[in-house]
């Protein structure tokens, strides 16, 4: 079984923002299930466990938690700044990444991090999981991540986006795909360049045929989490509002 556990569901930003009183921010200080730390994912499977994305905020998970790899969708300090604290690691570990806009410090000092460069759509074999990279449409090279195990088990992260690319969106059509997590970032019916609204992400899943649509790196100018949910499940039956701490298990 593929277990994902979604550590951090917001942007990069979080929720609540510092001084902001928003309706979301407000909420989520009221309501701790409303909170959001910057998106970051665990997955497990049978012996292999990775982390897609290591956030700031999830550093403080970092020392529980036994990984065989990191990928990391693109270079933007939201989603790497926890590998500053990771890579004194005791034992070395492979970091995936994408060649452009790397950092400079986990380039030039990457202590027990191996860095390996992904390139698009080609598949990595990490103990029973294979790992392809999706190019996504975001202002520096950035890739989504599908991971599947076996023939039945897959989920498709796809995160930061707006959209998708023609060729990332048509292999994932051909891929059976349980579990898509995808950029929900601002509120539905806003325009935003580099993220998806509610709307875009559900098509996103929808177009590719995944059985099950979660909504995560959701920023404070989407609905407070509670008008969310309600915008949601109003609608579809197979989205779900991803929260920080969700556990999802793809079978």
């Amino acid at each position: 079984m593929l277990v994902a556990v979604l550590i951090g569901t917001g942007g990069s930003e979080g929720v609540p923002v510092p001084g902001c009183v928003c309706p979301a921010c407000n909420e989520a200080r009221i309501y701790h299930f409303a909170k959001r730390r910057t998106a970051s994912v665990f997955l497990t499977s049978y012996g292999t466990s990775v982390m897609i994305d290591m956030s700031l905020d999830a550093s403080s998970y970092i020392e529980e938690l036994y990984l065989d790899a990191v990928f990391i969708t693109h270079w933007h300090h939201d989603h790497i700044s926890g590998l500053y604290k990771f890579r004194w690691i005791e034992k070395p570990v492979d970091l995936y990444a994408p060649s452009g806009d790397v950092d400079p410090e986990i380039k030039h000092f990457p202590k027990s991090l191996r860095l390996k460069f992904v390139k698009p759509f080609r598949t990595i074999d990490l103990g029973d999981m294979e790992v392809t990279p999706l190019p996504l449409n975001h202002t520096i090279e950035t890739f989504g991540y599908l991971i599947e195990v076996g023939s039945r088990e897959s989920i498709a992260i796809l995160y930061d986006t707006k959209l998708l690319p023609p060729e990332t969106e048509a292999l994932l059509k051909k891929k059976n795909v349980k579990v898509a997590l995808i950029d929900a970032t601002v509120a539905p019916g806003t325009k935003d360049p580099k993220h998806n609204n509610v709307d875009e992400a559900v098509k996103i899943g929808q177009d590719i045929g995944a059985e099950e649509i979660v909504l995560t790196h959701i920023s404070h100018r989407n609905l407070p989490f509670s008008r969310l949910i309600k915008y949601v499940r109003e609608r579809w039956d197979n989205v779900y509002v991803a929260y920080d701490g969700m556990l999802v298990y793809v079978v």
